[in-house]
C-alpha cells in the first residue's frame, strides 16, 4: 500500500460516519504536524465531546529560555474543536460538514517549562446550537475556550478557538 493510498484511506475514514474515536485518535497522533510538536491525543470520548492533549516540551520545541515555542502551543489549540464537532455533527445527525478554524486568540498566562494538558469539552447546549444554525443557515461559526495547564496544575495558556463548520455539497 502506497503513502498516497493510505492518505486516501485517513481520508475517507475522517468524513466516514462509522469512524471510531480509536481510529481518529490514532490519524491524529500520526500527522505530522503533530508529531513535530510533540503532541499527543491521549484520549477522546466514544462520543466526541471530550477531547485530551499533550504537549510535551522537548528539544525540539522549546525556546531558548527552554520554554514551549508559541507555536507549539498553538498547534495544540488549532484543530480539535471543529474536529469534535464535525464528528458529533455527523455521527449524532448525519450531517457531514466541512471545518476548519477561523480564528484563534491565544493567550500565553506564564511561561511552561513542563508538558502541558488541554481539555477540549463541548456540551449539549453548544451541541443544539450547531445543529439548529446547520440546519437554518447551512453554517455554524462559534468561539469556543480551552485551558492549558502546566503539570504542576497552573494555567499557563488560555486559548479562543472560533470554530466553523458548513454543511457539505
Amino acid at each position: 500500500m502506497t503513502m498516497l493510498n493510505i492518505l486516501k484511506y485517513f481520508n475517507k475514514r475522517y468524513h466516514s460516519r462509522s469512524l471510531r474515536t480509536r481510529e481518529l485518535k490514532f490519524m491524529l497522533n500520526w500527522w505530522l504536524p503533530f508529531v513535530f510538536n510533540r503532541i499527543k491525543i491521549q484520549y477522546i470520548s466514544e462520543d466526541f465531546k471530550t477531547v485530551k492533549v499533550l504537549l510535551k516540551r522537548s528539544f525540539w520545541n522549546q525556546n531558548p529560555g527552554k520554554a514551549i515555542w508559541g507555536g507549539a502551543i498553538f498547534s495544540a489549540t488549532d484543530s480539535f474543536y471543529p474536529i469534535m464537532l464535525k464528528q458529533i455533527m455527523i455521527k449524532q445527525f448525519d450531517i457531514p460538514t466541512d471545518v476548519f478554524t477561523k480564528a484563534t486568540n491565544v493567550q500565553y498566562l506564564r511561561e511552561s517549562k513542563t508538558d502541558i494538558t488541554f481539555n477540549f469539552e463541548i456540551n449539549e447546549v453548544d451541541i443544539k446550537q450547531v445543529h439548529e444554525d446547520l440546519i437554518e443557515k447551512q453554517k455554524h461559526d462559534n468561539w469556543y475556550r480551552v485551558i492549558g495547564q502546566d503539570t504542576n496544575g497552573k494555567t499557563c495558556i488560555q486559548a479562543d478557538i472560533q470554530a466553523y463548520l458548513r454543511c457539505r455539497k
